[in-house]
């Protein structure tokens, strides 16, 4: 029995077996992936719930610098007319004659077409024309094919509840009775009331179907951080609380008068028929509603997401070869030398790998 230690008889200490080490590499391989990956899960949090509300919020700026601008004036002289030796003809001098344009009815998609204002849950927002991924991101979409705010119909606004502001973060607060105000760009303001708050499907577009009176439908997705149904607000204006609903006339063709053995119907000859208001009965369908899309349906995104994600692993990879030449570099001075390029890589990745969530949430 030997009662020596291995260095006392000329024994060498046991080395790790190389199969042994070899599975301790793959471990801690392992470990460092689970970790890195955690912690872009939990960055990736981080700009959606924080990050997108800082571009809503810049967003939210512009529109609102755009949207309370005064309507551009217009001066016009009229010219005086020329001498004449006609004594009929009266000469009048020149006079200036300010106007002031109208706002036009037709507003491009992504620009300012109203304020919501909603006291009970701290709204005040700018609502932006369309309902589009891009509208979204601005803050509150007005679906194009519905009226304007204050009009005749079923004025529709979707909007964000937990990303790029969540401007209807508290929309499920809203009970009977409680006031949403319009502004227009003209500075009138409509008020409505909340008449009742619907869950739905995403799919059941009755609910942004235009309407015989003037009504407003909010929607957003339900519950949060989910986009599996729609929670949907719908509101009667009242005129008590602001301006009147807004209605556009349409002309009707003149009513038509049978002359005796004249043959078919004619149309009688100075007559018209007074203007008529003709409200839409038809709506937004499911091909006029990008919230319906679901995951993945922007395929457009997966080759930028790829190009964006091996951009950050590379940026990541190079980073940790530098740092492990010591004697080229301070390792934390290559860390620190990293973090703007790899921050800069990875805002551009999780853009992209947001077109691919639904844009309802």
């Amino acid at each position: 029995m030997n009662l020596l230690g291995p260095s006392e008889v000329g024994e060498e200490p046991e080395r790790p077996s190389r199969r042994s080490h070899d599975w301790r590499w793959w471990a801690g391989g392992i470990g460092r992936t689970a970790v890195a990956t955690g912690v872009l899960l939990l960055l990736f949090v981080v700009y959606q719930l924080w990050g997108t509300n800082l571009q809503e919020a810049r967003s939210q700026d512009e529109l609102s610098s755009a949207f309370t601008s005064p309507p551009a004036v217009v001066t016009t002289t009229t010219p005086e007319p020329s001498t004449t030796e006609d004594p009929t003809v009266s000469t009048v001098p020149g006079t200036a004659v300010t106007t002031t344009e109208a706002p036009s009815t037709t507003v491009p998609t992504g620009k300012g077409i109203a304020r919501i204002q909603i006291p009970k849950i701290g709204v005040d927002k700018i609502v932006v024309q369309g309902v589009g991924r891009e509208d979204l991101k601005q803050g509150p979409g007005h679906y194009p094919d519905t009226p304007l705010p204050g009009s005749v119909g079923n004025v529709a606004i979707a909007g964000h509840r937990t990303t790029y502001g969540a401007p209807f973060n508290r929309i499920n607060e809203l009970a009977v009775g409680d006031p949403i105000d319009l502004t227009n760009a003209t500075g009138t303001r409509f008020r409505y009331v909340v008449t009742q708050q619907l869950i739905v499907s995403p799919s059941d577009y009755s609910v942004i179907a235009s309407t015989l009176d003037a009504t407003l439908t909010l929607t957003s997705c339900h519950p949060k951080y989910s986009a599996a149904q729609r929670i949907v607000i719908k509101a009667t204006l009242d005129p008590t609380g602001g301006a009147p609903a807004i209605t556009t006339p349409t002309t009707r063709p003149a009513p038509t008068t049978t002359v005796a053995g004249s043959g078919p119907s004619t149309s009688a000859v100075g007559t018209t028929s007074p203007a008529t208001t003709i409200p839409a009965i038809g709506g937004p369908g499911p091909g006029d509603d990008p919230l319906s899309d679901g995951w993945f349906a922007d395929s457009s995104a997966w080759l930028p997401t790829i190009v964006w994600g091996l951009g950050c692993a590379g940026v990541a990879i190079g980073a940790w070869v530098l740092a492990r030449r010591r004697r080229l570099w301070p390792r934390l001075g290559v860390y620190v030398a990293a973090t703007v390029p790899f921050l800069v890589v990875l805002y551009f990745f999780f853009e992209n790998v947001s077109r691919l969530l639904p844009p309802g949430i």
